[in-house]
């Protein structure tokens, strides 16, 4: 129980194999505190366990038996006393010998004959330090549940997202739960394919708190058979008004015909979409507008609008495929993403060959950002 919530006075554990010297700092610190006596180390341990536990402990470092050293160092080894502060008050004036006691885990160090001002100020500082820290231990824990809930909450709204799998591959590594990066897919009632693949500012809950808003009217509008056009324009529209200022969102949007022989594609601060044709990279089309949710539009930002051949495959992709870096800083980059997608052009082998791939060049499993690919089929 910390100082700040326990009723009474705080308890100092004072430990000295002299009961004078114990009577004096029991004189000098009574008024305000409650003195639990000990004058060897074994009874400083068993009263230092007694419930409700000690808020400071004073210790002496020369006693027979086991001397303050060992003490503290039993004290900081058990879950029950370590975050208890000490004090070593003792007669030992070297550098050596201070410098050992707050290796062990002493938070001060006073040397006899000690003066009673001082004794009671360092009691009176590192008891508010305590409470300070035990304050700042329960602000964060409250704050971790309430981000763990607020995770809950973003997950499962955006579980509910339809992912319409038909003539679409896909690869999704978060690097956290809580994603900014998203992937959507779904057809009109006339047949037409959106898919959407955007990348919000940051991690975690800020890079993830407009996913469930943008997947829901993503989906709505798609079921109501909007316009890709419309889609877009009304997605920045409610990201201007709902982000705060510095979140966006980065995103491409695909809209292929009925037939699967036109698409428009809207690319918005993302990478460049290479377009395929067997195992070759026929062409790019590359970003012409700003990212969501920055400033409003007046009119439809510029596009790409291609005739698809039956064999042509669209590739999007997150930035945290090409800026993985190596050991030496070298990134991924484009060549070698184009490298592993015409090794992967074909639907034997998985695109999951590219984490690998990744893996190998990073050196280590741990990516700094998210990793998303989609692979759309003409």
């Amino acid at each position: 129980m910390s100082p700040s919530k326990r009723k009474g006075k705080p308890i100092i554990l004072v430990v000295d194999d002299t009961p004078e010297n114990i009577d004096v700092l029991k004189g000098a610190l009574i008024a305000d505190y409650q003195v639990r006596p000990a004058t060897n180390g074994q009874i400083a341990l068993r009263a230092a366990n007694v419930l409700p536990n000690p808020d400071l402990i004073l210790l002496d470092i020369m006693m027979p038996g086991m001397d303050g050293y060992e003490v503290c160092q039993r004290l900081k080894a058990d879950p029950v006393t370590r975050d208890i502060p000490v004090i070593f008050v003792t007669a030992k004036a070297d550098v050596e010998d201070e410098l050992r006691g707050l290796e062990l885990g002493a938070v001060d160090y006073i040397i006899k004959p000690f003066s009673i001002p001082i004794v009671q100020a360092r009691v009176t500082t590192h008891l508010a330090l305590r409470t300070a820290h035990r304050e700042l231990d329960d602000r964060n824990r409250i704050l971790t549940e309430e981000r763990e809930m607020i995770e809950q909450m973003i997950v499962k709204m955006r579980r509910a997202d339809r992912l319409d799998e038909r003539c679409l591959r896909y690869l999704l590594a978060p690097v956290e739960t809580t994603a900014g990066d998203m992937l959507l897919s779904a057809f009109t009632p006339d047949g037409r394919h959106l898919v959407m693949m955007g990348d919000f500012t940051g991690h975690g809950l800020s890079a993830a708190i407009g996913g469930p808003l943008v997947g829901h009217l993503f989906h709505e509008w798609v079921a109501r058979g909007e316009s890709g056009a419309d889609i877009l324009m009304a997605l920045n529209h409610q990201l201007c008004l709902r982000l705060p200022t510095g979140i966006f969102f980065a995103a491409n949007l695909v809209e292929i015909s009925p037939n699967r022989d036109q698409a428009t594609l809207w690319v918005g601060g993302m990478p460049s979409v290479p377009r395929m044709r067997g195992q070759v990279v026929v062409d790019r089309f590359p970003s012409l507008m700003l990212p969501l949710g920055i400033v409003k539009w007046d009119e439809v930002p510029p596009s790409h609008r291609i005739a698809l051949q039956p064999d042509d495959r669209l590739y999007l992709y997150s930035d945290g495929i090409v800026e993985a870096a190596d050991p030496k800083g070298e990134m991924f980059g484009l060549e070698r993403l184009e490298e592993e997608l015409c090794r992967l052009a074909g639907d034997t082998l998985p695109l999951e060959g590219l984490i690998d791939r990744l893996n190998d060049y990073v050196g280590s499993t741990t990516h700094e950002d998210d990793i998303t690919l989609a692979e759309i089929r003409a």
